[in-house]
């Protein structure tokens, strides 16, 4: 595909409040990517346009089992009253998520393989998280992969919630009968309540699978950086129109608003 630069540009656009994309139009200038590679590229030509720089990634592994990834830009903590206010309009999901701090930079694949208990010393904290969803195109997420990859698969951001104990990485890991029950709620409506378990079971084995892919050369998973690795409860539709409570019962728990006026 020889326009790269020019589909990322029509996401930047998007990104920036205007129309959104349709698959209709970018198929007749030729804007689909072909495959992971030409996707990632319109993702790191987007990155060069974008004013702020990356501060983590929303990685997973396809059914195939292929690893993908795609940066985030806009993350927020937590203050110390476990609340946190998204400062970007036009959220449009969210999805619950157990996430990583990175302690030092995770080095090219070409390297040398990393095992699960390698990248644990990569490590810093263990987080409850939400990842944010905006959809830049008209048919969300019902395009061909490799263009919905491009869009950053409808990132909009993260919110790092409160530091949780290390040992829930396991817990998931292990599924068995003691996960944790997660309940959702905007304002007064109950948005989600169940018990869940991570889609890789592992919430470590995305991580595993990037950092060993050909395409990390050594200059995408670095220290500070939040890694998030898939939803504990799928896509729930919200606009954070009212204070946002999240709690992954006897782990950990926030507030979650969008932007203070």
């Amino acid at each position: 595909m020889t326009g790269i630069k020019t589909l990322a540009e029509n996401f930047a656009t998007a990104s920036r409040g205007g129309a959104k994309v349709t698959l209709a139009a970018l198929q007749a200038e030729g804007l689909i990517p072909g495959d992971i590679e030409e996707a990632m590229a319109v993702q790191q030509a987007f990155a060069e346009k974008w004013a702020k720089p990356v501060a983590g990634w929303k990685l997973a592994i396809r059914p195939d089992g292929e690893a993908i990834g795609a940066p985030m830009f806009d993350c927020v903590g937590v203050d110390e009253t476990n609340a946190a206010s998204f400062p970007e309009d036009g959220a449009e999901g969210l999805e619950v998520e157990i996430c990583f701090t990175l302690s030092a930079d995770i080095p090219a694949a070409a390297a040398g393989p990393l095992t699960r208990d390698d990248l644990t010393g990569y490590i810093d904290k263990v987080h409850l998280g939400v990842e944010l969803l905006r959809y830049r195109l008209v048919e969300k997420n019902q395009v061909p992969f490799p263009l919905f990859l491009a869009d950053r698969l409808a990132n909009h951001g993260f919110v790092i919630g409160p530091e949780v104990d290390k040992g829930i990485v396991d817990v998931f890991a292990g599924n068995g009968g003691n996960l944790p029950q997660l309940t959702v709620t905007e304002g007064s409506v109950q948005l989600f309540e169940a018990t869940v378990k991570h889609p890789n079971g592992d919430p470590l084995a995305p991580l595993v699978a990037f950092a060993n892919a050909a395409f990390n050369k050594g200059d995408m998973l670095k220290a500070g950086n939040v890694v998030t690795t898939g939803s504990l409860c799928g896509a729930i539709p919200s606009t954070l129109a009212r204070e946002t409570h999240i709690t992954l019962k006897s782990v950990g728990a926030f507030t979650l608003s969008g932007p203070k006026p």
